[in-house]
């Protein structure tokens, strides 16, 4: 074990606002929680974390390239104090040439943690959409992540492409619902009009009309313990990164970050199974994402997101109603030291002393002007916040 930075106390900004049009300026009243901050590691992406059985935090995360580039694998690090000290990185998963990480995650009460993971690759030295595609694969532990199975592929059809996000559920029959998002190859820019067009009229290519154009967030079923998937459910078009939570009357909360503007958007299910969804309300403003959901020992639920206006950092609000509505005027500022949009994907977990402990990373310097997002990893850090949460949440 080792601590790769020391201990200190930091302001945590809960934020109090007047009621104003959604344009305008926000004024705040803050006050200070109790709060510490550690660096998890330097040049980590892209946090998951889950409590074990025994109380330990197990954390995952990309190393080993940029916010974008094929050397990207996922390592995983241990913390037996809650937080504040790190095991050193060992790798956990990696594909020869390919973009990989680990984005969804899961532990229960039987010792078997769970991973989701993304492989992605394209044609081209720098990052482009030739070529491109993306694979998901999971991979399981039975001894709280000291050992691994082999990992397998999650077939996600009828896309073609996909990505796991989030936490990973178990339902009371045993079947595993991941959450994820994805789309049909080639994939094309948002705004490549012309491009579709000729896919369209080539009539060869997956794409066959304007409805399957654009990214779907979407939930995946293993009805065996994860050695096989499938059983797809689109959740809602034109939505990708998504969390899932489930609310008290059994069904499914999902918050899902909106293709264009980069908005949350929340979709409740008609179901207990995750079946059939409703259309997707707005939850968050522009750049304001992506969204982690946890159900807190109070009760209440917690969505932690990234924040990318300024001050560009990570913030959390609450829900008292099952995701009713969100008590924005109560959010709390987690960071806000960023120095460019490259940061966030936080992700929280409960000690049982009920400290929270939120994962996120951040990017300082200047941004990569060639795209890739950063000029990381030695730029990069993966942190935790450990904080005690406000009183009445």
């Amino acid at each position: 074990m080792f601590h790769c930075a020391s201990a200190r106390a930091v302001w945590v900004g809960l934020l109090s606002c007047v009621v104003t049009p959604v344009l305008a300026q926000e004024a705040f009243q803050l006050r200070e929680l109790t709060a510490e901050r550690h660096t998890i590691v330097q040049g980590g992406y892209f946090p998951r974390v889950v409590v074990l059985v025994n109380g330990d935090l197990l954390a995952t995360y990309k190393y080993g390239a940029p916010h974008i580039g094929k050397g990207g694998k996922a390592g995983v690090s241990r913390s037996s104090d809650g937080g504040v000290t790190w095991s050193k990185t060992e790798l956990l998963f990696d594909t020869p040439e390919a973009d990989d990480g680990a984005d969804a995650s899961a532990a229960f009460a039987d010792g078997t943690v769970m991973f989701g993971f993304v492989s992605y690759t394209w044609k081209t030295e720098r990052y482009s959409l030739e070529g491109w595609t993306a694979n998901v694969h999971f991979m399981k532990s039975h001894d709280n992540g000291r050992t691994w199975e082999e990992p397998v592929k999650v077939d996600v059809a009828p896309y073609t492409w996909g990505y796991p996000f989030g936490t990973i559920l178990r339902q009371e029959d045993g079947t595993l619902l991941m959450p994820g998002y994805g789309g049909y190859l080639p994939r094309l820019p948002e705004d490549d009009e012309e491009g579709l067009k000729k896919l369209l009229a080539d009539g060869k290519k997956p794409v066959k009309s304007t409805e399957q154009h654009g990214m779907f967030s979407f939930v995946v079923r293993s009805r065996d313990d994860g050695k096989t998937w499938g059983d797809v459910t689109t959740i809602a078009r034109r939505m990708n990164e998504v969390s899932l939570v489930r609310r008290r009357d059994g069904r499914l909360l999902a918050m899902m970050r909106a293709d264009a503007g980069g908005f949350l958007a929340q979709s409740i299910s008609r179901d207990p199974g995750g079946y059939h969804w409703s259309e997707p309300v707005r939850v968050t403003r522009t750049r304001e994402h992506p969204a982690d959901l946890l159900r807190l020992r109070s009760g209440n639920l917690l969505l932690t997101f990234g924040q990318r206006n300024k001050p560009y950092g990570v913030q959390a609000m609450i829900s008292r109603d099952e995701g009713g509505t969100w008590a924005r005027a109560e959010r709390v500022m987690l960071a806000w030291d960023g120095d460019h949009s490259d940061l966030g994907y936080p992700v929280t977990v409960e000690r049982p002393d009920g400290k929270l402990v939120t994962l996120y990373y951040i990017v300082y310097g200047e941004a990569d002007s060639e795209g890739t997002k950063g000029i990381a990893p030695d730029n990069a850090y993966t942190k935790a916040v450990i904080w005690s949460p406000p009183t009445g949440w």
